[in-house]
């Protein structure tokens, strides 16, 4: 692994206890800046910089009063993490970023940029891949997150930052950040007004596409139902791992509260108020859900929707038990569904010599055993 340091430079964290600017809505913000004594729209100059420019700190913001930047910089921090570490595959195509919280805590986000493909078609992209809690109650039986148990929900302006820490880099090295996907560490459903605020963020002062940004569930009912009446009804992406609810309990222990009929009639029920389509996340484990049998069970299940099956080749993760699928189970149990009429992709793995899948790189960092002890909220 080789460390690298931003070209755009992280703001230290402030030692004093200030929220973060990006804690703020755009209608909060407007408020806060009527409240000091100035105009409206200071507010929306501010977001500008905030959310749309490069700088680092309030008294960089040209063309604010100096007395209203001093006012800023008394009642906020300009940014919630701190860079601790950061790293970028041989490839140069991943970059995994290890952020400290204001309490010490860290967490991981993953910058992926996707060439042009070798017979010239498809655009340059970037994609950004956020945290929402510090660790997971979910605790998946296969993922390194659920391995550290939970400590808390990050707030709004420590979810945002994440993705603006990537917007920043990839503004000076193109192609920049045109989607988000909530898919880091923790469960953001649960999570559910700390996310859908960092999402307000990203379409109202960002100006990305609601179509641009994905929140994956582990199957949290609770904020499935809510995030169907949302005006912000991002796209929705359901870590299923199994068409078999004995199994999928075992692999996702959430499935005991909500089994496989409930969470896909909730499914249907999101495509049908979103006209959204529901993207099905399908880790494959060597011998434990890879076989062929499961791939027709699956495939029985979706068929008559419009989904979209992601088959994601494992990344090995140290204490766990499970390896990834032969190349050929997963040829098979993707040529299975594809032949269908189901559509089904295969994940291009990125970034596994940086421990790019979720949890990887933090347990690393942080040094510490792993913990299964915190539960799912009641």
């Amino acid at each position: 692994m080789i460390a690298l340091t931003t070209t755009t430079a992280t703001p230290a964290v402030t030692p004093v206890a200030l929220p973060p600017i990006t804690d703020l809505s755009l209608t909060s913000l407007r408020q806060v800046v009527t409240e000091l004594g100035h105009p409206e729209y200071r507010g929306d100059q501010i977001a500008a910089w905030v959310y749309r420019s490069q700088i680092g700190a309030f008294d960089e913001m040209s063309n604010l009063p100096k007395s209203l930047r001093q006012a800023l910089a008394d009642r906020f921090r300009f940014g919630a993490l701190a860079l601790e570490a950061e790293f970028v595959s041989s490839d140069g195509e991943t970059r995994k970023a290890a952020l400290r919280l204001p309490d010490g805590d860290l967490i991981e986000s993953v910058l992926m940029r996707y060439p042009t493909r070798d017979d010239g078609t498809g655009a340059e992209r970037s994609t950004v891949c956020v945290s929402t809690q510090v660790g997971c109650p979910v605790k998946c039986a296969f993922c390194a997150t659920g391995l550290m148990g939970f400590t808390r929900n990050l707030g709004t302006g420590e979810i945002m930052d994440q993705a603006l820490h990537f917007l920043r880099w990839s503004r000076a090295v193109p192609p920049t950040v045109r989607n988000v996907v909530f898919m880091g560490m923790g469960e953001p459903l649960i999570n559910y007004d700390a996310t859908m605020g960092a999402v307000a963020l990203l379409v109202d002062a960002v100006g990305l596409g609601v179509h641009r940004l994905t929140v994956s569930t582990a199957g949290w009912l609770p904020g499935m139902s809510r995030l169907i009446e949302d005006k912000y009804a991002v796209r929705l992406a359901v870590s299923l791992h199994s068409p078999d609810d004995a199994l999928r309990t075992t692999l996702v222990p959430l499935n005991k509260r909500f089994p496989l009929a409930t969470l896909l009639e909730a499914c249907w029920e999101y495509q049908a108020r979103t006209g959204r389509r529901v993207t099905f996340e399908y880790t494959l484990l060597d011998g434990v859900n890879d076989t062929p049998a499961l791939a027709r069970d699956l495939v029985a299940l979706v068929r008559r929707h419009d989904v979209h099956i992601n088959l994601i080749p494992m990344n090995p993760v140290a204490y766990l038990p499970f390896g990834a699928s032969r190349p050929e189970a997963v040829e098979e149990f993707h040529r299975i569904i594809r032949e269908s009429g189901v559509i089904c992709t295969v994940r291009r793995e990125m970034g596994r010599d940086i421990r790019a899948a979720c949890g990887q790189l933090r347990t690393e960092l942080q040094g510490r055993e792993p913990v299964r002890a915190t539960t799912v909220p009641a």
